[in-house]
């Protein structure tokens, strides 16, 4: 009876090992295509979600279906409550350091994977459950090494489309930097920007979740709430948040404190810039000169220095990439006073 037990866990912990192997390889296929990461824990979450989440719904619909009997469920809300309680307890706060990301896919990549997954299932020779793992295993290395070595992703300044400009983003040898000249807080849909459409761009551009340094050049209320939703999404180490002067109204203030709240919790360090030249080294290569221009700018009551941001990547070349705060009219960069 006991051999038959283990034999039976055996057995069904290879099929877990098998399943989980094919999962992984389709989603290596369609989430780097669509910039979203990939968790190293998901198969350790997916063998122990199982029952917590059965019993999850099974409470859930149990307390639904007695709420419309008008049967008496305080019992079970409550276990309910306590089993939520402890699911969150087991799951620890990694602050997104069990996700890897990988460089956008090229086409035959998303066509050869799911035919050489098929292709081992299918294989009479492959057919026993260890020989079927040990080749699903081989080609999920294999690939992920293509898509982190060979298909890495260059050195590169890019524009990010945003409201009325543009957001730019530097990957230079696995360092990156991320600077908003104020485009970023121009609309409402900032925190859905961010995640929707900023993240899955830096993905698919560099297989980066992490962002080393966050410039940003103009201060405001959607700003700050963007910067917010950026800190939870994805790793920073420093942000760089330009100085600023005046009251705040209210709603810009807890926009302004939450960011540091997250910050703080995040362990990022967080520097103001703006008050003399400064300069924010990316690499040893790759430096960011941040200027303050005799103009200023206003955000409601507040007021700040217009900056210009200027990238060099080669001091040799001296290949260099000008950013200004997104308020400098272009009049007065043609004829400052």
């Amino acid at each position: 009876m006991k051999d038959k037990i283990l034999h039976r866990i055996k057995n069904w912990f290879l099929r877990f090992l098998q399943i989980q192997l094919v999962i992984s390889l389709v989603l290596l296929v369609i989430l780097p295509s669509w910039g979203l990461t990939l968790s190293l824990v998901s198969p350790i979450g997916n063998m122990l979600c199982t029952p917590f989440f059965m019993l999850f719904l099974m409470l859930s619909s149990l307390i639904f279906f007695l709420e419309i009997l008008y049967i008496p469920n305080s019992f079970f809300i409550y276990l309910l409550e306590k089993i939520t309680d402890f699911w969150f307890f087991l799951l620890p706060d990694m602050h997104n350091k069990s996700l890897i990301g990988f460089t956008k896919p090229p086409i035959w990549f998303i066509i050869l994977i799911p035919i050489a997954t098929f292709f081992i299932l299918a294989h009479k020779r492959l057919h026993p459950t260890k020989k079927s793992i040990l080749a699903l295993l081989l080609l999920f290395t294999v690939s992920c090494a293509y898509l982190k070595i060979i298909n890495g992703p260059v050195n590169f300044v890019k524009q990010i489309s945003c409201n009325n400009g543009a957001v730019t983003f530097l990957h230079h040898n696995g360092a990156t930097a991320l600077i908003d000249p104020g485009y970023m807080g121009q609309r409402v849909s900032a925190e859905s920007w961010v995640q929707f459409t900023l993240l899955p761009e830096i993905i698919k551009s560099s297989g980066k979740t992490q962002i080393d340094q966050l410039i940003i050049m103009q201060p405001g209320k959607l700003t700050f709430d963007a910067a917010t939703q950026l800190c939870k999404s994805i790793a920073i180490k420093y942000i760089y948040l330009t100085v600023f002067d005046g009251p705040m109204k209210p709603s810009t203030l807890k926009s302004f404190f939450a960011l540091k709240k997250e910050a703080q919790k995040r362990d990022i360090l967080i520097y103001r810039m703006g008050r003399k030249q400064s300069n924010i080294k990316v690499n040893n290569k790759v430096n960011i000169l941040i200027t303050p221009l005799q103009k200023k700018l206003k955000y409601n009551k507040l007021r700040h220095p217009a900056l210009c941001a200027c990238i060099t990547i080669n001091k040799i070349d001296k290949k260099s990439v000008k950013i200004y705060s997104a308020k400098v009219d272009k009049n007065y960069l043609k004829n400052p006073k």
